[in-house]
C-alpha cells in the first residue's frame, strides 16, 4: 500500500477509527509515529460484527493477522507494511471484538476455529451471507484508494427491493426476510472476487462495489441485475411473488472531487433516491 505523504493516510486512518479500530503506524525502527487516541472501545460486539478486511490485506499487502486476548479483551490485530514516500513503515489495526468471558461457554470451539473462518464470521451478514456493513467501511476505503492509485474508476451501485415494506407486511417479516435472502444470492452469483463484491448496508438495502468499473459498464451491469431480480419468481406460502428493484449508480475518479466513500455512498444513494421517485425498477 502506497501513499505520498501522511496526509494521504489519515482518511483511511480516521474511517477505520470511525468504526471501533485503533491504528498504531511505526516505522523501521519500531518508533510509533501515529496511534489512535481514543481508548474508550466498545465490548459488547460479537464475532459476526467484528470489522474485517484482513483477506484482502493478508493476499496483498502482506499483511500478518493474529487474534489475541490484551486485557481480558479478544482483539483481532493486523499488522500491513506500508510505504510513505519512499519510507517502510507499518500499520497495525487493532478491533476489539468482546471481553472473553462472553466466549467462556465456547472457548473450545472458537480455540478449534481456523483463522479463516474467524475472519469469515467477522465479515459476514447473519441473515443474507453477503459481507456486512462494517465490511462496507473497511474495505471501500482501500479499494478506493488503490482505484486512485491505479489511476481507475471505482463504481458502486445502490440497490433497494421495491415496495419492500408492503411485502413485509402482506406476507409477514419471513417472507420478507426469505425474499431478501434469495436476492442476496442472485447477486452473489453474478460476481467473483475478480471482478466486484456485495455486501448489505441495511435492511433491504444493498451495496455493490465495482473497482476499476468506468460508468456506463456500471450502469449495463445494474441493468443486468435489475433485470435478473425482476424475471425471477420468488415462492413463499404456496404463492408467486414478483419483485422489482431500483439501483441507484454512482462512479468516481481520483479528480472527480469525490474524496470520501461517505459522499461516494451519498451520491449513489441520491441516484438512488431518483430511481424511486421516478416510478421505480429503474437504473439511475
Amino acid at each position: 500500500m502506497i501513499f505520498n505523504n501522511l496526509g494521504e493516510i489519515f482518511y483511511i486512518i480516521h474511517a477505520l477509527e470511525s468504526t471501533n479500530t485503533s491504528v498504531c503506524i511505526t516505522d523501521a525502527n519500531q518508533k510509533i509515529i501515529y496511534e489512535s487516541s481514543h481508548k474508550d472501545y466498545k465490548y459488547d460486539a460479537t464475532i459476526e460484527d467484528m470489522n474485517s478486511f484482513v483477506e484482502r490485506l493478508r493476499q496483498e499487502q502482506n499483511a500478518i493477522f493474529r487474534i489475541q486476548l490484551i486485557d481480558c479483551v479478544l482483539t483481532a490485530i493486523t499488522t500491513v507494511p506500508v510505504l510513505i514516500g519512499k519510507s517502510q513503515y507499518f500499520m497495525e489495526l487493532k478491533q476489539h471484538v468482546s471481553r472473553i468471558k462472553q466466549y467462556s461457554l465456547v472457548s473450545s470451539s472458537f480455540d478449534n476455529l481456523s483463522i479463516h473462518q474467524i475472519k469469515e464470521m467477522a465479515i459476514t451478514d447473519a441473515l443474507t451471507k453477503l459481507y456486512n456493513r462494517r465490511y462496507i467501511d473497511e474495505r471501500l476505503p482501500i479499494d478506493m484508494q488503490s482505484s486512485f492509485e491505479l489511476g481507475e474508476p471505482i463504481s458502486i451501485l445502490f440497490i433497494d427491493i421495491d415496495c419492500f415494506k408492503e411485502i413485509n407486511d402482506t406476507y409477514g417479516h419471513a417472507v420478507g426476510d426469505q425474499v431478501l435472502c434469495e436476492v442476496a444470492l442472485l447477486l452473489q452469483k453474478q460476481f467473483n472476487k475478480g471482478n466486484g463484491w456485495v455486501a448489505r448496508y441495511g435492511g433491504d438495502e444493498i451495496l455493490v462495489c465495482l473497482p476499476g468499473c468506468v460508468k456506463h459498464s456500471a450502469k449495463r451491469i445494474a441493468n443486468r441485475l435489475r433485470k435478473t431480480i425482476e424475471s425471477n419468481t420468488f415462492r413463499a406460502l404456496g404463492k408467486e411473488i414478483q419483485i422489482t428493484c431500483s439501483i441507484g449508480v454512482q462512479t468516481t475518479l481520483r479528480d472527480s472531487g469525490i474524496k470520501s466513500i461517505s459522499e461516494l455512498i451519498r451520491m449513489a444513494d441520491k441516484n438512488l433516491y431518483r430511481a424511486k421517485s421516478e416510478g421505480r425498477n429503474k437504473v439511475i
